[in-house]
């Protein structure tokens, strides 16, 4: 069943730029999802609308807000934290174009098979994240052939084929193409990638490069939060991931029992990029380990044997 109602209040990171935290009701995911609002003299655009469950909390942060209408909505990409919200949306406060990769667009419209898939692969969470809603046919636009008001679309697969970041002016909307960060006493980061299967390595590397290689002052996280290291978070989350191949392909070679057990131990203990796990409540690192083994399976899948995937 969707979440209720979960009180949140947005953040503002820079002028007209804010971060609307979007709370679920499952243990360690009260800042884990959260949307971006750009609000410009003449656009005022969302980034992830995130699941249908918190569309009522994310509501409430547009009413504070002021804002009366959207100019347009962006999608990273259709993984329900990000985009299963997106047609509870525009229900509630009026149609405006939504901007996606072209192959997400058939989804959207019609969600059944991936409202299908999230159950099989995520279960009771994908049941908390709540249903999507069809999004109607004419108002999704193929994020390619996108150029109103400068934003620049960036194709960058890797975390989903149909992944997409954006940039407007300075800031880098990035969704997970550079993984899930979060910021640590002294100026420390946890990072992680986010590398579920389907996985191809190469496809990751040059979407990040691509990222590495875009000017750009604020780097906005799918999650959580947003940087103005990028500089150096992204080289060093490519640096994890070649960490991640090679250690992980380590274990495969030696033909332990349980790999993904076996990996997961090996990483926490040599990813200085997880230091940081230890420092979380129980919920979060629950919730963190959850995702790391998803991210070591999408390792594992294309260190498998081209027949065995």
């Amino acid at each position: 069943m969707p979440s209720p109602r979960t009180e949140a209040s947005p953040v503002q990171v820079a002028p007209g730029l804010f971060l609307l935290p979007l709370p679920l009701e499952a243990p360690g995911f009260s800042s884990f999802i959260g949307a971006w609002l750009c609000r410009t003299d003449r656009l005022c655009f969302l980034v992830d609308p995130g699941p249908s469950a918190t569309v009522p909390a994310l509501a409430d942060m547009l009413d504070a807000l002021e804002v009366d209408r959207l100019s347009f909505v962006l999608l990273t990409h259709i993984h329900l934290d990000h985009a299963g919200g997106a047609g509870d949306l525009l229900a509630r406060r009026g149609s405006c174009p939504v901007i996606c990769h072209s192959s997400a667009i058939a989804h959207l419209h019609n969600p059944a098979r991936l409202w299908e898939g999230s159950l099989k692969t995520l279960g009771d969470l994908a049941r908390s994240y709540g249903a999507p809603r069809p999004v109607d046919k004419d108002l999704l636009a193929d994020a390619a052939s996108f150029s109103e008001a400068g934003v620049k679309p960036i194709l960058t697969p890797g975390h989903a084929p149909h992944h997409v970041s954006y940039l407007f002016r300075d800031v880098l909307f990035a969704g997970e193409t550079g993984g899930v960060h979060a910021d640590l006493a002294g100026g420390r980061s946890y990072l992680r990638p986010a590398t579920p299967p389907r996985f191809f390595f190469e496809t990751s590397l040059e979407s990040l490069d691509a990222l590495i290689h875009t000017p750009h002052r604020l780097y906005c996280f799918g999650h959580f939060g947003s940087t103005e290291r990028s500089a150096e978070l992204l080289p060093a989350h490519r640096e994890q991931l070649h960490q991640w191949k090679d250690l992980i392909g380590e274990v495969m070679e030696q033909g332990r029992p349980d790999p993904l057990a076996a990996s997961l131990s090996l990483l926490l203990e040599r990813d200085p990029n997880l230091a940081g796990l230890s420092g979380f409540s129980p919920e979060v690192r629950e919730r963190e380990i959850y995702f790391l083994k998803n991210s070591i399976r999408g390792f594992m899948g294309y260190l498998s044997p081209r027949d065995a995937r």
